[in-house]
């Protein structure tokens, strides 16, 4: 889901995105997880979560971030997965509510992760460096499945490297969309493409451990929070970089600030809105409202919320900048359409 063309440094399977689908990139991947597949890079201390705040939503986003001192926290090892959300407007087709929910990958060792993507060229399962993924998240979780052992966990690592070069299954796409399938092999349109969750949970359902929280329940498809809430699965690391959320409006069709339907992608808006936001930290002060960058309002008081009565007609985008007591700044943005 990273933008196509970025030149990711450091990366030993550097020629995988030349060869694509060549099975020259599977034996190099393999060649340097030998090593690293019997050994972690660390541990957890006595079960707790490391977690890591962030000062400023600016800090990373140069191009100076690409370093080659970004690399995996020390509790993360070869195995655990890494869920995020990307720096981007919150109508993007991969966007759901809530944090850590957008892209993931698996953590194969050597500060590498195995991924798919609908924006490489040509899309599908790549392995990437972690500091491209460290680059482009706005918050991030690592994930380790602790009713894995540590065979289940290598044979999840070589499984996800022989799925590099599959084509990437488009989670939207009618009449399948996300429908999960682990049998990459198995005659039917899209067993042999995979979305990025879809690649996590494969990896350890082909060891019997199924870390969807729906089972084999309705619906048939796996999402991050599926992942995030399975009874198998333990966050290892947190760090939240931006908590700012718009909540409403959201992906759907809203007249006169009530929602009628929601959509996969689209925000309509006729008449007025109510515009809310959420944040994840406790410190956030008040929340500033813009529309098309021009200042509107402040809220200083949780829920964040202000009414937009404006007449406007076509494309907007709506923007929250909430400050902590430190003065920091968290900001999220939405494409929208509005009418009257």
């Amino acid at each position: 889901m990273f933008l196509n063309g970025l030149i990711v440094r450091n990366i030993i399977i550097s020629g995988a995105y030349n060869l694509q689908r060549s099975c020259i990139v599977k034996i190099i991947v393999c060649a340097i997880i030998v090593a690293s597949l019997e050994l972690s890079n660390g541990s957890i201390v006595n079960g707790m979560i490391k977690e890591v705040s962030h000062k400023s939503n600016e800090m990373i986003i140069d191009a100076e971030s690409l370093r080659d001192d970004i690399i995996v926290p020390d509790c993360v090892e070869v195995g655990d997965l890494m869920l995020l959300d990307i720096r981007s407007d919150q109508s993007n087709p991969w966007k759901v509510p809530g944090p850590n929910n957008e892209h993931g990958g698996i953590y194969i060792g050597n500060n590498t992760l195995i991924d798919s993507g609908f924006i490489y060229n040509p899309e599908g399962v790549y392995a990437n460096d972690y500091s491209l993924f460290y680059k482009y998240q706005k918050n991030f979780v690592f994930v380790r499945v602790i009713t894995a052992n540590d065979s289940q966990k290598k044979a999840a690592v070589e499984w996800a490297i022989n799925q590099i070069g599959k084509p990437y299954q488009d989670f939207q796409s009618f009449p399948w969309f996300g429908l999960k399938i682990a049998n990459t092999s198995l005659r039917f349109p899209t067993a042999n493409a995979l979305y990025c969750m879809e690649l996590l949970w494969g990896a350890y359902y082909n060891q019997g451990i199924d870390i969807d929280q729906n089972g084999c329940k309705f619906p048939w498809w796996v999402t991050a929070n599926d992942i995030l809430h399975d009874d198998d699965v333990e966050i290892i690391y947190k760090v939240v970089f931006n908590s700012t959320e718009i909540t409403k409006p959201f992906k759907g069709l809203y007249i006169e600030n009530k929602k009628i339907t929601s959509t996969l992608e689209k925000t309509i808006v006729f008449g007025s809105i109510d515009i809310e936001v959420v944040t994840y930290n406790n410190m956030i002060t008040k929340v500033d409202f813009y529309i098309d960058n021009v200042y509107k309002a402040t809220d200083t008081t949780v829920p964040y919320s202000w009414t937009w009565n404006e007449r406007e007609l076509g494309k907007k985008v709506i923007k929250a900048v909430a400050y902590d007591d430190n003065g920091n700044q968290y900001s999220s943005m939405i494409t929208i359409q509005k009418y009257f």
